[in-house]
């Protein structure tokens, strides 16, 4: 999924907007958002196994680390780099909404399975 959204945005880039429609650096921010949900989900998905009384509290603090380190990122993302805001609106939060839709479709399935145990 990570590689398929990669080449969606890259030829959008490349073929549509060249040079115009991806922040600087938008491969860093890409692969953060990668890497954050990979470990989000993760702890997720062990909090899920684990099951019991805690499921509810892992799932919430897992949400939790992802929404401060997304705003650790973005603040030091724009501290170092000056964009235009609206752009780095528009590409940050269709790769935070791209990644938050996998991981709640993921989760959603894994719950599914329990259920029907």
């Amino acid at each position: 999924m990570v590689i398929l959204a990669a080449l969606g945005y890259w030829t959008i880039d490349y073929l549509y907007f060249p040079n115009h429609f991806l922040i600087p650096h938008f491969w860093v921010v890409f692969f953060y958002m990668a890497f954050i949900t990979l470990l989000v989900y993760l702890f997720s998905y062990i909090g899920l196994k684990k099951g019991g009384d805690q499921q509810s509290s892992i799932l919430l603090g897992a949400i939790v680390i992802r929404l401060i380190l997304t705003l650790a990122f973005i603040l030091i993302y724009t501290q170092k780099i000056k964009v235009d805001s609206v752009l780095f609106m528009l590409n940050f939060f269709s790769v935070y909404l791209l990644f938050t839709t996998f991981e709640i479709y993921c989760l959603l399935r894994n719950l599914r399975h329990q259920i029907k145990k």
